[in-house]
Order: structure tokens, then C-alpha cells, then sequence
């Protein structure tokens, strides 16, 4: 077989792969919320804000957590923070808190939460948030990877990948997350 028709098999192959790929994209949902119904209880932990002052978990306490690790340097993470924003936006006063757990440096991400006027605190932590992600079950070290906390400080839900907002404003409405407005 000649080189030229080998390489002209190469690139069959790999449009078809190209295609393929497409296409699922295009027919499978994408990540979606994992319930989690051994209901653990979050354990409390703390990490300077990106302002250097330490901050816990605890701090939300009664509050409906989306805990939400991430980077400047990923696409998913920047795609879906805009998102995160304006669900704060909206639902701040019904008892839900976004928390941002920045896994890096922390002039980076002060950099990105200011471009972003991020509405939420955010955390730093490079590698100890890395392993307070991990301890919530991301052993894969996916970003970005959000947690769904209850009021009651219970694991409800979990998601590896960019969140549909959508689909976690439903989350935060069917697990009873969404508490009336604050008067």
C-alpha cells in the first residue's frame, strides 16, 4: 500500500472520529447533577478569601451551599461562572450561597473575580483545595466540580464538568434548597 493511500486512510479515519465525537456532543446531555443519597455531612474547612482573610464553610451554615471548585485557566469553569453570578443574583435571598473554591494562585484568581465582578466569596487553595475537593468525592481532580450542600450541611448533589444552569436552578427547587425570599 502507498504512502499516499495510507495517509489518505489516516485522514478518513480521522474525520470520522471528528464526526463522531460531534455528533454525541450534539445527541447526549451533558454532565448532569449527581444525587447522592448517603446524605454525608460536609466536613467544615477553611481557606483564605482571595483578600488573604481565612474563611469557613461553617460561615453558611443553614444555608443552601453551591460549592464550587475552580480555575482561570478553565474554559468550563469560565463559561459557567456567568451563570453562577446571576443564579446568585436571583436566588441569594431565598437561603442559597454560591462559595468558589479558586484552585490556584491566588493574584490570578482575584484577577478573574474582578474582570468577572464576581457576587459571591471565593476561596484559595491550590493544592489543599484540590484535596477538599477530592474528599468530596472529585477523585477524578475534574475542573470545573460543583457541590450541592443542604441547609442541614448534607452532600444533595454533585457534578463533574461545566453546570447547566437550568438544570441546578431545578436542582436547587426540587431538593427543597429554595427557601421563600427573605422579606
Amino acid at each position: 500500500m502507498s504512502l499516499r493511500r495510507r495517509l489518505g486512510i489516516a485522514a478518513l479515519l480521522l474525520v470520522a472520529l471528528a464526526a463522531g465525537m460531534a455528533l454525541r456532543t450534539f445527541l447526549l446531555p451533558g454532565p448532569a447533577l449527581e444525587a447522592i443519597t448517603d446524605g454525608a455531612v460536609v466536613e467544615d474547612f477553611s481557606l483564605p478569601d482571595l483578600d488573604g482573610q481565612p474563611r469557613r464553610l461553617s460561615e453558611f451554615a443553614g444555608k443552601t451551599v453551591v460549592l464550587n471548585f475552580w480555575a482561570s485557566w478553565c474554559g468550563p469553569c469560565l463559561e459557567e461562572m456567568p451563570d453562577f453570578i446571576d443564579l446568585q443574583n436571583r436566588q441569594g435571598n431565598r437561603g442559597v450561597q454560591f462559595l468558589g473554591v479558586a484552585v490556584e494562585q491566588a493574584a490570578p484568581a482575584r484577577e478573574l473575580a474582578t474582570r468577572l465582578k464576581l457576587n459571591y466569596p471565593s476561596l484559595v487553595g491550590d493544592l489543599e483545595a484540590m484535596d477538599i475537593a477530592r474528599r468530596l468525592g472529585n477523585t477524578a481532580g475534574v475542573l470545573p466540580y460543583t457541590v450541592l450542600i443542604g441547609a442541614d450541611g448534607k452532600v444533595l448533589a454533585r457534578l463533574e464538568g461545566r453546570a447547566d444552569p437550568q438544570d441546578l436552578e431545578k436542582w436547587l427547587n426540587t431538593a427543597g434548597a429554595v427557601q421563600a425570599p427573605a422579606d
